[in-house]
């Protein structure tokens, strides 16, 4: 309950970047398993939508807070492997010349995931629903990003 307190407290003075639940190890398994196996035989956006959402399956009976906090620690999961796909990025980068490129590319990237994120969490008003909005956002940008790095990288 805490950390639902926790969570909420965040979300309510920072938006929905402000607080991310650490992923269970199971999680951040199941996401890199899915992401493999859907890239074997799929598109970016197959493998998106079939991933997304993955660890969330027994959330949807529960408050509304405890709905975003499992999107975020999904989103949580997905950084995991956006944070391991970019050490072979970068040194790619750095080997090819493209690392400023990159790294300027990245920190956009972020900019643009917390203000679209933002955006989804203000869309709501002043309704509760609002950290779902947010929570759902920073998952589902977050999983596109680093299903985008592991195509770069394996396909």
């Amino acid at each position: 309950m805490l950390r639902l307190t926790v969570l909420l407290a965040a979300i309510a003075l920072g938006g929905p970047a402000a607080a991310q639940p650490t992923p269970s190890p199971q999680d951040v398994s199941r996401v890199g398993a899915c992401v493999q196996s859907a890239a074997a035989r799929g598109s970016q956006a197959q493998v998106l939508s079939q991933c997304a959402g993955i660890t969330i399956g027994s959330c949807g009976s529960q408050t509304t807070i405890e709905i975003a906090d499992c999107l975020m620690r999904e989103a949580g999961a997905w950084d995991a492997w956006l944070n391991a796909w970019w050490g072979p990025m970068r040194e790619r980068a750095r080997a090819n010349g493209s690392w400023d490129r990159l790294l300027a590319s990245q920190r956009q990237w972020i900019k643009d995931r917390d203000a679209e994120c933002q955006r989804a969490y203000d869309s709501a008003g002043g309704g509760s629903i609002r950290v779902i909005y947010g929570a759902e956002c920073q998952r589902n940008l977050t999983a596109r990003k680093a299903i985008e790095f592991y195509f770069s990288l394996y396909r």
